[in-house]
């Protein structure tokens, strides 16, 4: 098939993710980064350390690193998000302990929060503490980053079913209707695994 007058334009995106950062105070905090106010995609990570293996637990995408971590960390205290029981996902276990107020679709939800937030809350700041999150920069456009976001978590549920222990099937993953034709090249400071090297977005 001959295409007249048409060329492909074929780009390459390279994304480095760096970290882990946490959402508390010290030298790893993320408020504090280099990357703080800047736009990419970030990934939360759950760190197998019995076994020295990091999961993917989140993907997402920001204008401005920072400020999403804010609006995820009140979401996880506001018991809108699953909780996992800390000790167990460190040793490569998946146990909820809370399913997350956005799943419960019943009349008595905001009840359930109100009845359960003394003891959850408690197992909310375990949680946080073993989330490390990795972030790579871009100077991508919206629709770009979300695409990739979602080429991402759709590799990784297609490719990787045994990886995604800590990844909910009910994770929204978006992308845009078609492939876009180009390639991504991925590194990362500490190997996560369902991350390929590289991708076709």
């Amino acid at each position: 098939m001959v295409f007249v007058g048409y060329k492909i334009m074929v780009q390459l995106i390279t994304l480095h993710f760096f970290g882990p950062y946490t959402l508390f105070k010290g030298n790893r905090s993320l408020f504090h980064s280099e990357h703080a106010k800047s736009e990419g995609i970030y990934l939360w990570v759950i760190k197998d350390r019995k076994n020295n293996l990091n999961y993917i637990h989140y993907i997402g995408e920001t204008t401005n690193f920072s400020k999403r971590q804010k609006e995820h960390l009140t979401q996880v205290l506001g018991l809108n998000y699953m909780i996992l029981d800390a000790k167990s996902a460190e040793e490569g276990v998946l146990n909820i302990l809370w399913n997350g107020m956005w799943r419960d679709k019943t009349a008595d939800a905001a009840e359930n929060v109100l009845e359960n937030y003394g003891e959850m809350s408690r197992y909310a700041i375990d949680y946080i503490m073993i989330i490390d999150i990795y972030f790579a920069p871009t100077k991508l456009s919206l629709d770009i980053r979300r695409h990739i976001e979602g080429r991402i978590g759709w590799n990784l549920r297609k490719k990787y079913p045994e990886l995604k222990l800590f990844y909910p099937d009910d994770n929204h993953v978006g992308t845009k209707p078609e492939m876009l034709g180009h390639k991504i090249v991925i590194s990362s400071d500490e190997k996560i695994l369902g991350l390929d090297e590289e991708m076709e977005i």
